[in-house]
């Protein structure tokens, strides 16, 4: 700014320094001066760090319980549980542990108005990162993020640039070590699991030959294989399991129908009630995006069918 200002004529005049930009010496001087603050402000960053290193070598934390459910803060600054969110996390360890998927649990949350120590929205990242802490199992991993040099107010992730320190037994637990333990296999074992991805659906194309080729015909996305009532293997819309029915009706489409067809290409799957009966329809993407419609050959389904494919432009009943 001070040399932009120079151009045009406008001179700065420092009381305390006896600088003006205008004079001869004036910007070098500038220079200087902004070379030792420069250093200055790096020595007090290095001796800042020094001092939390050493916090860190002799057990010692500091931490904002306004980032994390479950606990307060005493007056000796030690972390202690508030029983009414401690009951918030143990309730979404139970269901996440008998089978409920973290999206449901995030609707259930909003649909309970049950805040988030941040004020925000509930989602699926919320109750997977609140199974990664391991605070919950009275534990503290510190330095688990760090500031990089030059990139101030900016975190990254620890792994292994910088020293970092894990305490067990450090604050009372919410959760027991062999149920914090079950949720991270559990979480393991639901990635291995997923049956599909919008963004690369090719990416578990060896795992179910449906899986990317279905769509939904409200929303467009893929439809996901999962394990429905009495065990009945099902095709889901992935934005009616992650965002419930308010963002899309979705569609429910039986795995032994589907399997039934030559699929070979992206497909969208409908369901059409007919006669008091319910049928699934497949229509090519391509001819359903153009609002064509592809005649199945496939068989029907015992008390169920495969309608055969007819242009009707789509209408979406809003309820008032």
């Amino acid at each position: 700014m001070t040399r932009e200002l120079r151009q045009l004529g406008v001179a700065i005049y420092f009381e305390e320094q006896n600088i003006n930009t205008l004079s001869g010496d004036g910007e070098m001087m500038l220079t200087v001066l902004a070379s030792f603050a420069e250093e200055e402000s790096r020595s007090m960053s290095e001796n800042n760090k020094w001092s939390i290193r050493n916090r860190f070598e002799r057990g010692e934390y500091m931490i904002n319980t306004s980032r994390f459910m479950g606990y307060d803060k005493d007056e000796f600054g030690e972390l202690i549980i508030n029983p009414k969110e401690a009951m918030v996390v143990q309730f979404l360890a139970d269901m996440y542990l008998l089978g409920v998927g973290s999206s449901r649990l995030a609707q259930l949350m909003e649909y309970l108005e049950i805040p988030t120590v941040s004020g925000g929205k509930w989602t699926a990242g919320t109750i997977t990162g609140m199974f990664k802490n391991e605070k919950y199992k009275g534990d503290f991993h510190l330095q688990k993020y760090y500031t990089p040099e030059g990139r101030r107010n900016q975190t990254v992730r620890n792994r292994g640039e910088v020293q970092s320190y894990y305490m067990e037994d450090s604050h009372p637990a919410i959760l027991s070590a062999e149920q914090w333990d079950r949720l991270q296999e559990k979480m393991k074992e639901n990635r291995r699991d997923k049956s599909s991805t919008q963004d690369n659906p090719l990416k578990y194309q060896n795992r179910y030959p449906l899986t990317g080729m279905l769509h939904c015909p409200y929303c467009g996305r893929t439809l996901r294989r999962r394990l429905g009532y009495k065990k009945r293997i099902e095709w889901l819309c992935s934005t009616y399991i992650e965002e419930g029915k308010q963002a899309c009706p979705g569609v429910r489409i039986p795995d032994e129908s589907a399997s039934r067809q030559n699929i070979t290409e992206p497909t969208v799957a409908e369901e059409v009630v007919k006669d008091g009966k319910k049928h699934y329809r497949y229509t090519a993407k391509e001819k359903f995006d153009s609002r064509e419609r592809e005649e199945s050959t496939a068989p029907e389904a015992p008390g169920s069918g495969v309608l055969p494919g007819e242009y009707r432009p789509r209408r979406t009943a809003i309820k008032l």
